[in-house]
């Protein structure tokens, strides 16, 4: 083969596999949450518990990692809190802390297919979480809501062409309370 044809085939390749990445897929999040009753940034900390489920498909891993990733987010935009904390971690202090609650309610693995609308869809990876944010000291809720992430990719984590719906979810809820601190 000559390296003009090579080259040619190697260019052919590459526009090719852009394109297929670019058109076939993405990663879409939706969040609907309340606005809260009242200012974020009365409270100086964050506890972010492992979150729960009653789905049986759920890996254990997306309880561990969204609170995880969620606190990472937080502390890495630098939103407010002085504290952040997750997982069976408590903050130093009862006072003026918020803790939030997650349960995933529906989940879909990228490894399942799926007949819809008469179109058979694989290689999506979906994950909704009902998210509810309460006072610490008093147990009153500040706000709730829905976040939802889909991959078309398939990917939860972070993957080669895509950061994943766990990265995605956790930069949706930062910026609520970005805009609400």
């Amino acid at each position: 083969m000559s390296r003009f044809a090579s080259s040619t085939l190697l260019e052919l390749v590459l526009i090719t596999s852009v394109i297929f990445v670019s058109g076939c897929g993405g990663l879409k999040t939706t969040s609907y949450m309340s606005p809260p009753d009242s200012r974020l940034r009365n409270y100086k900390a964050l506890e972010i518990p492992e979150f729960e489920t009653d789905m049986e498909d759920v890996p254990e891993e997306a309880l561990l990692r969204l609170p995880k990733e969620i606190a990472r987010v937080i502390q890495e935009r630098n939103i407010g809190f002085r504290e952040v904390v997750y997982g069976e971690t408590e903050a130093s202090t009862d006072e003026s802390t918020l803790v939030m609650f997650g349960e995933i309610t529906d989940y879909t693995s990228g490894k399942d297919i799926k007949f819809e609308k008469g179109a058979i869809k694989f290689a999506e990876a979906e994950l909704t979480i009902l998210l509810s944010i309460l006072d610490k000291s008093t147990g009153r809720e500040i706000t709730s809501g829905e976040i939802s992430g889909l991959s078309s990719f398939g990917f939860l984590k972070k993957g080669f062409f895509t950061k994943g719906v766990y990265e995605a979810v956790a930069e949706e809820i930062a910026e609520f309370l970005a805009e609400n601190y």
